[in-house]
């Protein structure tokens, strides 16, 4: 059985002025300050039906949260800092958010959301388009599996939601701290039996020291593209994080801890938020009329901290 994990060692120290810092260990006494950078990247979103062309949260605030201690806002806005998810697929330029911290124990990275401006847009068969709302119900998330440390709370009040990661932080006075956060919409967004949105969080964090990606493509015996495939990247038989194929068959799996991978393509599959998916343009070989539900790929793969891997093109 394969098993989904997330936040894989998420919080090693981004040390300042090449100084020690690190995760774990006892928090210095006295007054000081980290700094804090919290990067967010994206990967593909492929729905059947509807063309999705944006996913839009409205960021009030980003936060950490301590054991037991009140939450330290890293950025806040006056106004709802509206972002489009779908614009972040560069793992190399993430949008970040910067500030400094109180020197301490922290559990949680926490987005708090204003509910009127998290939206969704999507183009109809008709070619019609439509912003509707992207509601966050409270504790979602799945209970295991791929995102099992990433969930949904009832906000700071009226109009507001929560979307937090679970993280292991130690902050040192004057040290600075990074995470890349792979928001994953692909895996977060469900759309309803009443054809409503909803959004169960699924995110990924990882030290930025250490946070790299895969990128490649998909495509059938033929050579054409494959589309709404799930590529899922897998140490041992742990799914450490997954991407979905777009029209093009390209995917990226961002926020990969460094170290080696074995790929795995699901034609057929349920997102950790809860989606059914089945991929298009797939090969279907004599005697079957539907392709194989899931497809290994032949060798290992290798992430670097801070960087790329291309693994070309991978036949499904």
């Amino acid at each position: 059985m394969k098993v989904r994990m997330t936040a894989m060692l998420a919080a090693l120290a981004l040390a300042a002025c090449g100084g020690g810092g690190g995760t774990g260990g006892a928090v210095p006494a006295g007054p000081g300050n980290a700094s804090m950078s919290i990067g967010m990247v994206d990967g593909q979103l492929q729905m059947s039906g509807d063309t999705i062309t944006a996913v839009t949260l409205g960021i009030d605030k980003v936060e950490v949260v301590g054991n037991g201690s009140a939450p330290a806002t890293v950025t806040s806005y006056t106004t709802p800092n509206l972002v489009n998810l779908l614009s972040l697929t560069s793992p190399s330029s993430p949008l970040t958010f910067t500030g400094t911290i109180p020197a301490g124990t922290y559990s949680q990275i926490r987005l708090l959301l204003d509910t009127a401006t998290t939206t969704i847009t999507y183009t109809d068969s008709g070619g019609a388009s439509h912003t509707v709302p992207l509601s966050v119900p409270s504790a979602t998330g799945p209970a295991s599996g791929l995102g099992s440390g990433s969930g949904a709370d009832g906000g700071d009040g009226p109009g507001t939601a929560g979307v937090k990661v679970n993280v292991d932080l130690s902050a040192q006075a004057g040290n600075a701290y990074g995470f890349l956060l792979d928001f994953n919409a692909g895996q977060s967004i469900v759309l309803t039996g009443s054809g409503t949105f909803k959004m169960k969080p699924v995110i990924v964090a990882t030290a930025t020291t250490l946070a790299g990606s895969l990128s490649g493509k998909v495509t059938n015996a033929s050579g054409a593209a494959v589309q709404a495939a799930e590529v899922e990247a897998l140490q041992g038989t742990t799914v450490v994080n997954a991407g979905l194929t777009d029209a093009s068959g390209a995917f990226s799996i961002n926020a990969l801890p460094a170290g080696s991978y074995t790929l795995e393509i699901l034609n057929a599959y349920t997102t950790a938020g809860g989606q059914a998916g089945t991929a298009t343009g797939c090969t279907i070989t004599a005697p079957a009329t539907t392709c194989a539900t899931s497809v290994n790929v032949a060798g290992s793969f290798t992430v670097t901290g801070g960087q790329t891997t291309a693994v070309g093109t991978l036949k499904d």
